[in-house]
């Protein structure tokens, strides 16, 4: 809000203009930026290499449960490297060592969910219905929309409301002050994604795939309730007039951090 301001009133640029020139100067960069860090310091695989990703516990677990586990093109190419090469020591007559790493039975006892024990398979058209038509394969999506979706709603909606609720009764509170306001909601996420990030890990460290879908509930749960007490002191207050501009940001501001949680 403030560099549109900026760039409507220090350089002259139209308003249609404005808005997507502040978005080509703050978050185009910062997303570039964050990419570049992702490709240098990030890892192949959320448990480090991707040519590692069949070393690990879930990965045997999964083999030993049955599941044949397909390889790309680069392992195909390296399986058959070691096997020549292994054919080349016996035609020496050396002795040939295979050297695996082997998966102790107590790291199999992590394995909490059969999310740890997804595999990468080839998409088919059959296994591809077979995922439209899970209910389990909406869900993220609907949940997505139900929280992402309520902040959109939220942050394109709010400045409005308050104006109108606020632009006689204060002096000087025009459409750039509500805008203010509103960007408070937007700033929260720079401190409540990281920290839902953080806790939904430390709850599923400790109780599993059930402790994080109460915790997801229980987000979804006190949003929901934030956004219906907002809604309830709106038509409450709307014949008398006398609506508080703390009340407001309080009540919503706590339907956006579990939104974002």
């Amino acid at each position: 809000t403030s560099l549109f301001q900026s760039l409507t009133q220090t350089y002259g640029l139209t308003t249609h203009v404005a808005w997507r020139a502040a978005f080509a100067i703050v978050p185009a960069p910062i997303l570039l930026f964050v990419a570049v860090l992702t490709f240098i310091f990030g890892q192949d695989h959320p448990a480090g290499k991707w040519s590692e990703r069949h070393t690990l516990p879930a990965a045997a677990l999964a083999a030993k449960q049955g599941h044949q586990i397909p390889l790309d093109y680069s392992d195909k190419k390296t399986t058959s490297s070691s096997e020549s090469s292994k054919d080349e020591k016996d035609a020496e007559g050396n002795a040939a060592v295979s050297v695996r790493p082997v998966i102790a039975e107590e790291d199999l006892e992590l394995v909490k969910s059969t999310v740890d024990v997804a595999i990468n398979e080839p998409l088919t058209l059959k296994t591809t219905v077979k995922i439209l038509t899970n209910p389990l394969a909406w869900l993220p999506a609907l949940a997505y929309l139900t929280t992402f979706g309520v902040e959109l709603a939220i942050d394109s909606q709010f400045a409005a409301v308050l104006f109108s609720l606020f632009s006689k009764k204060r002096p000087g509170f025009n459409q750039t002050t509500a805008g203010y306001y509103t960007s408070i909601l937007g700033l929260l996420n720079l401190v409540t994604r990281p920290a839902g990030g953080y806790i939904g890990d430390v709850v599923y460290r400790h109780y599993g795939t059930n402790g994080k879908k109460a915790w997801t509930l229980l987000c979804g749960l006190i949003m929901g309730a934030a956004l219906l007490a907002g809604g309830f002191y709106l038509q409450n207050t709307r014949t008398s007039g006398d609506e508080s501009l703390s009340i407001l940001m309080g009540v919503f501001s706590v339907a956006a951090i579990f939104s974002e949680f």
